[in-house]
């Protein structure tokens, strides 16, 4: 009789080169790959095929296209390869799988809910930042950002209808995909290896925000980005967050088409507008929450996401 113990079979997560890396680590290991390719690699071989066109404007569907490549190949790309190298199945990272009707148009629905709550809070936070006495270097760094944003404005504003389909493939398409691949499917993963899903959902949310690099907006992108994280957490589907992710950023771009402008009280107020503004924020925020508890109560999330992290 035989009594020797057979070897255990190596997986292929033993196998595989980064599988031993904490959660938490690796997360971090994944965002300085992806900023370095995408701000680095990627700034420098725009620089290098559009030259002057780059900082003067000179061909905008050209530097649209220069731009949506990089972040297909800098940040999407990385996303998907480090998962692999991770020894990671990647359907059940990136939750590549159907959303319920029910919760998937909900989810929908509270990216325009949110929408008055998020340009109010801008604007009151802006004014109520400027009032401080001392803030001539904040204000100083908020008209630096605001110069960069006219630097690229260019690429938002469209002429025709044609234009403003490319401009909606690279605002609104090319991040959609890419950046909720890196950030609900890897990123949201490994949190959850290493915490329960409320705080995953946090940092994962918050890192999506400081991606953005934008100081005065880091509120509202904190909050997009949970909301992002919860909703693909609670359909148990990326696909959920990609959609929300897009309407999002359609909803700028058409703005910018249609007003010039994609956020309204970005001009002083009379003090009736104010008021009218803070109301439809709060109510919005009032609407916003109820809607979060109504995809909860759908989803049943509890039952549904024993298998995807957490432990």
């Amino acid at each position: 009789m035989n009594t020797e113990t057979p070897e255990p079979k190596e997986t292929s997560t033993a196998r595989a080169p980064l599988a031993n890396i904490s959660p938490v680590g690796f997360v971090f290991m994944t965002l300085a790959v992806v900023f370095f390719l995408y701000q680095i690699v990627g700034g420098s071989l725009a620089y290098f095929f559009l030259g002057e066109d780059l900082s003067a404007g000179g061909n905008m569907n050209l530097l649209r296209v220069v731009l949506s490549f990089g972040q297909f190949m800098f940040i999407l790309a990385p996303a998907i390869v480090l998962a692999i190298l991770r020894g990671d199945k990647l359907k059940e990272t990136f939750r590549l799988n159907s959303p319920g009707i029910a919760v998937f148009l909900l989810s929908l629905l509270g990216i325009i809910i949110i929408q008055p709550f998020l340009q109010a809070f801008v604007y009151f936070q802006n004014e109520l930042i400027f009032s401080i006495p001392g803030s001539e270097f904040v204000k100083t760094l908020k008209d630096l950002f605001d110069s960069l944003e006219e630097t690229t404005m260019g690429l938002v504003k469209a002429g025709s209808l044609p234009e403003f389909f490319m401009v909606l493939f690279v605002i609104a398409v090319t991040p959609a995909i890419s950046e909720e691949f890196l950030f609900r499917g890897l990123v949201f993963h490994n949190f959850e290896k290493a915490m329960s899903p409320a705080p995953a959902m946090f940092f994962a949310g918050s890192l999506f925000a400081l991606f953005h690099f934008h100081p005065f907006n880091l509120v509202p992108l904190v909050i997009l980005g949970i909301y992002l994280t919860y909703v693909t957490y609670e359909s148990n589907s990326l696909y959920t967050a990609i959609a929300c992710h897009f309407l999002n950023n359609f909803i700028s771009a058409g703005a910018v088409y249609i007003y010039g402008t994609e956020s309204f009280g970005s001009e002083s107020m009379s003090a009736d507008d104010k008021i009218y503004y803070a109301v439809a924020g709060v109510a919005s925020a009032i609407l916003f929450w109820i809607l979060l508890k109504t995809i909860r109560r759908i989803s049943g999330s509890q039952n549904k996401h024993n298998d995807t992290g957490g432990q």
